[in-house]
């Protein structure tokens, strides 16, 4: 991709913060320091379309985010006229051009997934998290009063993600706090910060400008924002804070955080390190599911990516300490993930399909979930659904631990669609992003020989193979449960490269 120039950057950027406002190209052109005729040109040269075009596809791409994560009672004209669309038969029309389906079978998709699902399980009280506390937000001038609400709709947004826990301040380490401002001009703005109480530190902060005409949908929009970006900061808060504290010092929640990153870098030495501390957090928490189930993570991930002698064995495990997740009815996304993932690497797509769709009932937004319902769609040979489910992760936390897994999701799909340099590509991308998954050649390998690179189809199997010496045709097409014809062609790559039957 051509480097942008600075014009285009930064029209891109006020285009995709808030998709839903009218920008003129005329004030587009005045923010980013150009003349009018000047952005029309740089746009059409680099981005390929008008800046109005992108406008709509980003509208577009907003309303399927939101219809694919929308609560049982929106309504498609709801979720619509707050992504700023207007005309509703031109955009059914457009959407089902875009999409392959009109916006009412997204919703509707999106309610039978959630619709056979209690919602209003609660998180026990045995069940160890760390507390957040939610303060009231300073409110400056006279129209900031109208978004009081804010802080209520953070706690409501917060509490769907039972991987954190709301309380007092008091009882909390952690504190959210905010301010609203409004500038007399009926646009506000909102600033939110959340720092850790004991050591004083501040873990993140942002801030959002928005009309006061829609107040409900932009206190909606930040809350969504808010609560991503709090677990996000928590999660990696929490596991610095235990990384090197000893285990036999440490409650069930903290060995599982200090086990979190070791289980996701799917390494031998690690993940068995993981599994160690993860079999005493089972045994102080026997009711938590999220310990369970990281276990079986672990041992699915084992199992399937060449890092134990008995991998069939290991998929048992998984297999096991899944079911045993399920009996405790975990109400947590993260934890329901992982229960899903680990029951797809065993092969078990129904009850996978079950766990994914709860953590999404749950979260509609947990970037988690849409990883894991992303791969599953590779494993079903779904690949469209798959790619969009990755990119749906992807933006919903641009920095999760498993974004390398949506890489290699739409390597597949553009292996799947025999674009194989673009495939290679992608897996060599992924291959970047977590370097100690060397065992992503076994689908870059092949990639690249049957896009006709010889040479870097060499290199690429002779870096898989200086790991995994004995690695041979069988083992390779049983680690994952791919379609067969998917598995017939990454085989009959390897098999040009040398690897054996």
């Amino acid at each position: 991709m051509p480097i942008l120039p600075r014009d285009v950057k930064k029209a891109l950027d006020l285009l995709k913060a808030d998709p839903s406002r009218e920008r003129s190209i005329d004030e587009l052109a005045q923010a980013c320091g150009v003349a009018r005729r000047t952005l029309q040109k740089h746009f059409r040269r680099f981005v390929g379309r008008t800046a109005r075009q992108l406008r709509v596809e980003l509208r577009l791409d907003e309303v399927r985010r939101e219809l694919l994560r929308a609560r049982p009672d929106a309504s498609v004209t709801e979720i619509a006229a707050r992504c700023g669309i207007g005309h509703l038969g031109r955009f059914a029309a457009t959407y089902r051009e875009r999409y392959g389906e009109t916006p009412s079978a997204t919703l509707r998709r999106r309610r039978q997934a959630v619709g056979s699902r209690d919602l209003m399980t609660i998180l026990s009280p045995a069940v160890e998290r760390p507390v957040i506390a939610v303060h009231p937000f300073d409110l400056s001038g006279t129209q900031a009063h109208g978004a009081a609400g804010l802080a209520d709709e953070i706690c409501a947004t917060l509490l769907r993600n039972r991987w954190l826990a709301l309380g007092s301040s008091t009882s909390a380490r952690y504190h959210l706090r905010g301010k609203v401002r409004d500038d007399g001009l009926q646009r506000l703005r909102i600033m939110v910060m959340f720092t850790d109480g004991e050591t004083g530190r501040h873990l993140w902060a942002d801030r959002w400008d928005g009309e006061l005409d829609d107040i409900f949908a932009f206190e909606e929009r930040v809350a969504t924002h808010v609560a991503a970006a709090v677990e996000r900061s928590l999660r990696v808060a929490e596991t610095e804070r235990v990384r090197n504290k000893d285990p036999a010092q440490l409650t069930s929640w903290e060995l599982t955080m200090q086990a979190l990153p070791r289980a996701l870098l799917i390494d031998r030495t690690a993940q068995a390190e993981a599994l160690e501390g993860l079999e005493r957090a089972m045994e102080l928490a026997p009711h938590d599911a999220l310990p369970v189930a990281l276990a079986a993570w672990c041992h699915a991930q084992r199992g399937s990516h060449h890092l134990v002698a008995r991998p069939a064995a290991e998929k048992q495990a998984a297999r096991e300490l899944a079911v045993r997740g399920a009996r405790l009815r975990s109400c947590d996304p993260v934890a329901e993930s992982l229960l899903g993932a680990a029951r797809a690497l065993a092969g078990d797509f129904t009850e996978a399909s079950l766990h994914i769709e709860r953590a999404l009932a749950l979260d509609g937004a947990s970037a988690w979930a849409w990883n894991r319902s992303g791969m599953l769609n590779v494993y079903l040979g779904r690949f469209g659904d798959a790619t969009e489910c990755f990119q749906i992760a992807r933006r919903l936390d641009p920095d999760h631990p498993l974004n390398f897994m949506c890489t290699i999701g739409i390597g597949s799909a553009h292996f799947e669609a025999t674009r194989y340099e673009e495939a290679a590509r992608w897996f060599t991308r992924a291959l970047a992003e977590h370097p100690a998954a060397i065992w992503i050649n076994r689908f870059r390998a092949p990639a690249f020989s049957l896009a006709g690179k010889k040479e870097e189809a060499r290199l690429s199997f002779a870096e898989l193979t200086r790991t995994y010496r004995a690695l041979s045709i069988a083992e390779v097409r049983s680690s994952l449960p791919y379609t067969q014809s998917h598995w017939d062609r990454l085989c009959e790559g390897l098999a040009n490269l040398g690897m054996p039957p």
